[in-house]
């Protein structure tokens, strides 16, 4: 079964892209966006920086979705690399275009580079973020790629490989940081939470997650309660600085990465029944549009900002969560699925003859 037909996996990424809207519009009403009235849910300590969750919820689905691709036909590593280029970053590249065009802050050339590149390959001790800045994710994104099409080269028992490799490069970024940016992507404990996907995947491929959904689930709620009232670590830093040079990643993994993956683990399982699952689903596929797109919604509201009638943070907030998701889903339509048709029908059936990956 391809691992796009499994629709818990579609209403998980919906729920991660709206938590990543979540935390943004937080930020921006924080910022000056709005004159905010009163604090978010103050008596939660960490509720507003929960909406980061959804990066590491994406993270957990990526490990299971490469699992997935793992486990099914024979496949070249280099046809599967260009495959993942030509799915992500066209849409990355023509969005950070429109996001250029409208958004009211100056732009290295570095940044917009790295539209193209994805990677940080100019970068060394710092770190430059896309122009399109939550494009930092797809670096990451990458790198876990990489060792993806690594595991493709093994004989026997793809999956486990790629499970041990993407173990092993999380362990080493716990003591070991490069000086280049794109070697501490790929060393870097946050790759962990791709482990915990490739974990869940194997559960559920034993049919082991049928029978522990229940307690698996509430477990995983139970456990982001906790991150969010008491926090599990002293101090969780979130930023993206704190991510790419390896500080938040078993912090992270530890607050969010296990409680999603419990989430994942005691839903996969999960039947559609009706039409709000359907709606979900849609939205779930639309997930990476409202992802690039909403930093351009940002952009346009504060061309506007005066002109914002609410002072209501939740308001502001729920207002803007909707808003992108409609976005997202109108660029998912016109812009992501066209063009993804056109690059389907120009680019080779296959490359089976380039060279092996040593």
């Amino acid at each position: 079964m391809s691992s796009t037909r499994i629709a818990p996996i579609q209403w998980l990424r919906a729920l991660a892209a709206t938590l990543v809207l979540l935390i943004h519009a937080l930020e921006s009403a924080k910022s000056g966006l709005i004159t905010v009235t009163g604090e978010f849910a103050p008596s939660i300590p960490n509720l507003a920086v929960f909406g980061a969750s959804g990066v590491d919820l994406f993270f957990v689905i990526s490990g299971f979705v490469m699992a997935q691709s793992l486990s099914n036909a024979d496949r070249n590593p280099w046809d599967f690399l260009a495959k993942r280029w030509l799915r992500i970053v066209p849409l990355f590249a023509c969005l950070s275009v429109i996001y250029m065009m409208i958004m009211h802050d100056p732009l290295t050339r570095v940044s917009a580079f790295m539209s193209i590149t994805v990677l940080p390959i100019l970068d060394t001790d710092g770190y430059h973020a896309p122009a399109l800045y939550p494009g930092w994710t797809l670096g990451f994104e990458f790198a876990f790629y990489m060792l993806v099409a690594i595991a493709m080269r093994a004989p026997r028992y793809r999956v486990e490989a790629l499970l041990a490799l993407t173990i092993a490069v999380a362990a080493t970024g716990g003591f070991v940081h490069p000086s280049w940016a794109p070697a501490r992507i790929l060393l870097n404990p946050l790759q962990l939470e791709f482990a915990l996907g490739v974990l869940v995947w194997l559960a559920w491929r034993k049919g082991i997650a049928e029978r522990i959904a229940a307690p698996s689930l509430v477990i995983g709620i139970a456990l982001l309660a906790v991150g969010l009232t008491f926090g599990m670590t002293d101090s969780l830093d979130v930023s993206v600085k704190a991510a790419t040079a390896g500080i938040s990643g078993y912090g992270r993994t530890w607050t969010w990465g296990i409680p999603w993956a419990l989430v994942v683990l005691g839903v996969i399982d999960t039947a559609p029944r009706g039409r709000f699952e359907r709606i979900l689903s849609r939205v779930g596929d639309a997930s990476y549009s409202t992802y690039l797109i909403h930093p351009s919604v940002i952009a346009l509201l504060w061309m506007v900002r005066d002109h914002i009638p609410t002072k209501s943070v939740y308001v502001f907030s729920l207002a803007f969560i909707v808003a992108s998701t409609m976005s997202g889903l109108a660029v998912h339509r016109w812009i992501e699925q066209p063009l993804l048709a056109r690059l389907k029908r120009r680019r080779p059936v296959s490359i089976r003859r380039a060279p092996a990956l040593a």
